[in-house]
């Protein structure tokens, strides 16, 4: 997704078609002939033009059927898949269609006995061909506009393990990510929160593994969610891969451990197949004895839980002895 090509407008791709339109020159003949080949060589120019355009477009937007549904259920959170198949099959209407002109006043050229019939057909094609592209005007668009929101949304890869970070707004799980990660992670955004979701990486096993805190998403009870974050959460639940959940057993971070733990059992009611492991953190402040105690600002934890996380992995058959 994030290779699609920037789409232009009906009135952009028109321009520039036009201008590879005025660019075509018959030296070779004279008379009818120059004039009959001079018109199709221009209506060839501004039809394969737009026509390879708008193939371009089809061609580079990822097939809804063949997507992991993770992605195509994300896409549909982000810009409706139905909305997404509309518009690219009103695109590739709209380049059969002017493959259909080309081809029938292509005919007509070549059947001409003046210029006066070969200008009304070469006419003719210009004005049916800017009709069909005024047509799906609002649905290129739309994909340009998807295009651009695609494009800005983190890499998470369905087809490898993820470890996603989940518990209450300030508990460190943006550190214990950072911390657990072999590189800097990943910041980008998503419409559906205004925070940005953080995607690290590390290798377990010789198996790449992704990191994912998700703030402004599995931070709060479910009921506070509007339909669009709902759906976004649900579509976690097609990656393969466990949860840690992070406690603050200081309840520095502004909740109270009953609202932490009403939290991860809504999360595990949401997520009934998914294995949790329970993080203790800023042991550093105070020390717990729910789940494995860790303190991300120093450190102190982190292998063990990476311990753990191989353990989960392997137990689940996600990643190999």
């Amino acid at each position: 997704m994030k290779k699609i090509p920037t789409v232009l407008s009906s009135d952009e791709m028109l321009d520039k078609a036009f201008r590879r339109v005025k660019k075509v020159r018959i030296t070779d003949r004279k008379g009818l002939k120059r004039i009959k080949s001079e018109a199709s060589g221009r209506l060839n120019a501004l039809a394969n033009t737009l026509a390879a355009q708008l193939n371009k477009y089809v061609r580079a937007f990822p097939s809804i059927d063949q997507l992991h549904p993770f992605e195509r259920e994300l896409i549909d959170v982000i810009i409706g898949v139905d909305e997404l198949r509309h518009a690219l099959g009103a695109i590739d209407w709209a380049r059969k269609t002017i493959e259909h002109v080309k081809k029938k006043e292509q005919a007509a050229i070549r059947a001409a006995d003046t210029a006066a019939e070969v200008k009304s057909s070469q006419n003719s094609a210009y004005g049916r061909i800017s009709s069909v592209m005024d047509k799906v005007s609002k649905e290129l668009d739309f994909l340009r506009d998807a295009r651009d929101t695609l494009r800005q949304i983190p890499d998470i890869r369905p087809d490898e393990p993820i470890v996603v970070v989940a518990g209450a707004p300030n508990v460190g799980k943006s550190l214990i990510v950072r911390q657990i990660s072999t590189g800097k992670p990943e910041i980008a955004s998503y419409p559906f929160t205004t925070k940005g979701i953080s995607i690290g990486h590390t290798t377990i096993k010789l198996q790449k593994v992704q990191v994912m805190d998700t703030p402004g998403l599995l931070d709060r009870p479910l009921d506070e969610r509007n339909p669009i974050e709902l759906q976004a959460i649900a579509a976690l639940e097609h990656l393969e891969g466990i949860f840690v959940f992070v406690f603050d057993p200081s309840e520095t971070c502004g909740y109270d451990n009953e609202s932490q733990q009403n939290l991860l059992d809504e999360l595990r009611k949401t997520f009934p197949n998914t294995e949790f492991i329970l993080v203790a953190n800023k042991a550093d402040i105070k020390d717990s004895d729910v789940g494995l105690s860790l303190s991300a600002l120093n450190g102190d934890g982190v292998e063990e839980l990476m311990s753990v996380i191989e353990k989960e992995l392997q137990e689940k058959g996600i990643i190999g002895e």
